[in-house]
């Protein structure tokens, strides 16, 4: 029997307790999920005792009972100093639990229990277009990103991406170009901007949008958590465009995780000679709706407007 895990009442949490377990229990969202259906809350978690967290139910390795009981009960007695620090820099902590958590996360599989956002989300954003694709792009594909990010911003979409080099690259400027907003998912922590080479370009992001991390604030990035942020990129929007890409690679994932979650899925319908063609006559294939380029931004905005995402294929843990 499959019991849903309500979404906790605010007056029983406390922020603190959640980014102090989050960020340094090494349990992983799918965990803490498991901890606070089994405790009520972050901070009974951390009170626990290691007897209790090694019931076979919780599925905890001995390393992370380790990490609960030392690193996190520790970060706990620092953290309000760091959350002031990271509000000195602009960055506000969102917990699970909170008003201004972002609705459509909620159905990301694996929703994140605690985002840091540098920048402003707000409603609109979620009704946006993520659009994603190969970090090696030919020079059709980064002008299609670009002239269909500018479209779009010129429609009033939020162009979602994650700040790759690449495609990801041209449909964040290409917003910012058309004068609109984009919001990028980070697979590193907030106060390490991956990569480097769009450090400027995060900071021009921040002022038009938001930029969003899962992880913990100084986390380096690596290949699983670029390749964790893509639940989030589509998430995040109401539909996943892709341009160029790859049969295997993040974009693909991307697009896989929007059908999840019940988002629709765009692909650029390129000549079938190119490597960077291959990942998105796949999707094709596989039901993505083809797009020409940026003079279908018509059809693109009506089928976003039009589409109603069928309930998420696994319960609300948020």
């Amino acid at each position: 029997m499959t019991v849903r895990i309500r979404t906790p009442e605010a007056a029983e949490q406390d922020r603190h307790a959640w980014a102090a377990l989050a960020w340094a229990g090494r349990i992983g969202p799918a965990g803490f999920m498991r901890l606070l259906a089994r405790f009520g809350s972050a901070d009974a978690v951390l009170q626990a005792p290691e007897s209790e967290l090694s019931a076979p139910s919780l599925r905890l390795k001995p390393q992370q009972i380790q990490a609960i009981t030392t690193d996190a009960r520790e970060r706990r007695d620092s953290i309000e100093e760091e959350f002031v620090a990271l509000g000195d820099a602009g960055i506000e902590v969102i917990c699970g639990f909170e008003d201004a958590y972002p609705a459509p996360l909620r159905d990301a599989r694996t929703p994140p229990p605690v985002i840091c956002v540098r920048g402003t989300l707000r409603p609109e954003d979620m009704r946006g277009l993520a659009i994603v694709g190969t970090r090696e792009p030919t020079d059709d594909g980064c002008r299609v990103a670009i002239d269909v990010a500018v479209a779009c911003a010129r429609h009033g979409l939020t162009v979602v991406s994650g700040l790759a080099i690449g495609i990801d690259t041209c449909a964040h400027r290409g917003a910012l170009k058309g004068g609109g907003r984009t919001v990028a998912v980070l697979g590193s922590g907030i106060r390490t901007v991956h990569p480097q080479s769009n450090r400027r370009l995060a900071t021009r992001i921040a002022s038009k949008g938001a930029i969003i991390s899962e992880l913990p604030p100084d986390a380096r990035p690596n290949a699983a958590r670029l390749m964790a942020r893509n639940r989030l990129t589509a998430a995040l929007s109401r539909g996943v465009l892709a341009v160029e890409s790859t049969p295997t690679g993040g974009t693909l994932r991307t697009a896989y995780e929007a059908w999840k979650q019940g988002r629709i899925v765009f692909a650029c319908d390129w000549q079938s000679d190119r490597p960077q063609a291959q990942g998105t006559r796949q999707l094709i294939a596989e039901g993505a709706e083809p797009i020409l380029g940026a003079g279908a931004i018509e059809t693109v905005v009506h089928l976003l407007e039009t589409h109603r995402p069928p309930p998420p294929e696994q319960h609300s843990l948020l």
